[in-house]
């Protein structure tokens, strides 16, 4: 018995340090910055109803989206998806974040001058384009573009590009760019025939 119940132990801690790694990483990895109670809520105490341990507010600001005569898809009216969930601290209305990243001033309600955002990227917009790849080809990060990089509707949202979970500080949190040489992105490249 005795003998028993110590392999359960063990096994019981081997479990929780098998799960609980990744995220202590995280957080030391960005102890600067947030861990992980700087987005997600403990214990289920959701504040945005429908979006799981979320521990943010819905942003109240009415933005300006993207428009560009090039752009062939059809933007919704206003973010949608985990886009608003970024949106609700980088909205340029809510706290001033501006020591993440001092050389960039992000504008009040103006989505104008980012890429895109809450639009869907499908085979009829990739053909339509001529310049984007059908969603069903590999991405660079390991399935394809629509598993990858796009959400539950198809649709690019903030987090297509910035991988706030595995991304290391000071590379402004985008798959697969090299910060160092800042051109010849693989990141576009997963989307942009160049």
């Amino acid at each position: 018995m005795f003998m028993k119940m110590n392999f359960t132990k063990v096994g019981i801690l081997a479990l929780l340090v098998g799960i609980l790694t990744p995220t202590v990483v995280m957080a030391l990895a960005h102890s600067d910055l947030f861990t992980c109670d700087g987005c997600h809520t403990p214990h289920n105490a959701d504040t945005l109803p429908g979006v799981p341990l979320w521990n943010g507010l819905d942003t109240t600001v009415t933005f300006t989206m993207y428009s560009s005569k090039s752009f062939q898809g059809a933007i919704d009216g206003q973010p949608s998806g985990d886009s608003k969930l970024c949106l609700g601290c980088h909205d340029g209305a809510n706290p001033d974040y501006s020591w993440m990243n001092p050389d960039f001033l992000f504008e009040a309600n103006e989505l104008v001058n980012s890429h895109p955002i809450s639009f869907i990227y499908d085979s009829a917009l990739a053909t339509l384009d001529g310049a984007l790849k059908d969603p069903s080809e590999a991405s660079s990060i390991g399935a394809t573009i629509l598993e990858d990089l796009l959400d539950r509707e198809s649709k690019v949202q903030c987090s297509s590009c910035h991988d706030v979970h595995t991304s290391g500080v000071g590379d402004n949190l985008l798959r697969g760019y090299d910060y160092g040489l800042q051109y010849g992105s693989e990141l576009c490249r997963m989307c942009h025939i160049k």
